[in-house]
């Protein structure tokens, strides 16, 4: 339970947010943030801004145990904190695409006529992004898998879609690689993979079928 007079963490504000809370732990965390010193006011405005912002974003749920991992995240973005240490940023470069005529030595998988598929490939790392139509709307749903190259260890957490360097979702990456965005309307985007040390970009993905 939270007590008026202390400080509410970060957590426990998303999960204020969220409505995740009880009946009385709502009640004593509205009294804690009446009382609230300024930064954690700040951390309130910062989390609404973000809510109002991806209200409509097709933000696909992450699994539970990567949950704190992103609720660290967004701390660390409310702040504007820097995570320690060096990140390395890596662009991934089109290797494959269904739509047009296949390269030889790829590890495509074979693309259905309602499905386009896009390879892209780094040093260490292959992503596929298979581009679904829906067929009840000019909206797509997007699947994507990363797949390590033999001896690379790196275990992604999270995945951005960017607009224009606007994030339009996240969602976050399953034990083998893969993620999902649903009801993602057809155009060009970025998409933004994240690891502890690690970014790996995509800046120029064509989201059509």
């Amino acid at each position: 339970m939270v007590e008026p007079e202390k400080s509410v963490t970060f957590a426990t504000l998303v999960d204020w947010m969220e409505g995740r809370l009880s009946t009385e732990e709502t009640r004593e965390v509205d009294e804690a943030v009446a009382g609230a010193e300024d930064a954690t006011l700040a951390d309130v405005a910062w989390l609404r801004r973000f809510f109002a912002a991806t209200e409509n974003a097709p933000t696909e749920l992450p699994p539970r145990k990567l949950r704190n991992v992103l609720v660290d995240v967004f701390e660390a973005q409310a702040g504007n904190r820097q995570t320690p240490g060096i990140v390395d940023r890596v662009v991934a470069t089109l290797t494959f695409d269904s739509n047009l005529q296949p390269a030889a030595g790829l590890r495509a998988i074979g693309a259905q006529p309602s499905r386009r598929q896009l390879i892209y490939g780094t040093d260490a790392f292959d992503l596929i992004v298979n581009v679904l139509a829906r067929g009840t709307d000019n909206d797509v749903d997007l699947y994507g898998q990363v797949l390590p190259h033999e001896g690379e260890d790196t275990e992604f957490l999270s995945v951005q879609l960017l607009d224009d360097g606007e994030e339009q979702a996240l969602t976050a990456i399953d034990e083998l690689g893969s993620f999902t965005f649903r009801r993602v309307p057809p155009g060009g985007y970025e998409l933004v993979l994240s690891a502890d040390r690690l970014e790996l970009s995509i800046r120029a993905l064509d989201v059509d079928p």
